[in-house]
C-alpha cells in the first residue's frame, strides 16, 4: 500500500477493474503519484511555525516521522526540520520545555 495519489486519474495497468464487493474504493493507490503524507506533513511545521505552534508542531514531528519510514524521506526530514524551528519558535512551547527541564533540574517529580 502506498500513501501516494495520483493526478492525471489514469488507471494503472496492474488495477483491478472493479472495486471488491462491498468497497466503494480500489484499495491500492498509485505509486508515482503526490507524496501527500510528506505534503501534509510539511505543510503542518509551515502552520507551526506561523500559527497555532502547540497544535501543528505536533503533527508536522507525527506526519514528518511517518512520511520518512513511507519512503517521502526528504519530506519527511524537511517536515521534522520544520517541527524543530516551530518548537524554537514558540514562547508557548519554549515555556513547557523550560517547566520540564525545571523540575528535573530541581528533583521535582512531574504528576504525568
Amino acid at each position: 500500500m502506498s500513501l501516494k495519489t495520483r493526478v492525471d486519474g489514469a488507471r494503472d495497468p496492474g488495477d483491478d477493474p472493479a472495486p471488491p464487493a462491498g468497497m466503494g474504493f480500489s484499495p491500492r493507490a498509485a505509486s508515482d503519484g503526490l507524496p501527500l503524507l510528506g505534503m501534509f506533513a510539511v505543510g503542518f511545521g509551515l502552520l507551526g511555525i506561523f500559527t497555532i505552534a502547540p497544535v501543528f508542531v505536533p503533527l508536522a514531528l507525527l506526519f514528518g516521522v511517518l512520511a520518512i519510514f513511507v519512503g517521502q524521506f526528504l519530506w519527511g526530514l524537511t517536515a521534522v526540520l520544520l517541527a524543530l524551528a516551530g518548537v524554537v519558535s514558540s514562547p508557548t512551547l519554549m515555556f513547557v520545555l523550560g517547566l520540564g527541564v525545571l523540575a528535573s533540574w530541581l528533583g521535582i517529580p512531574l504528576p504525568f
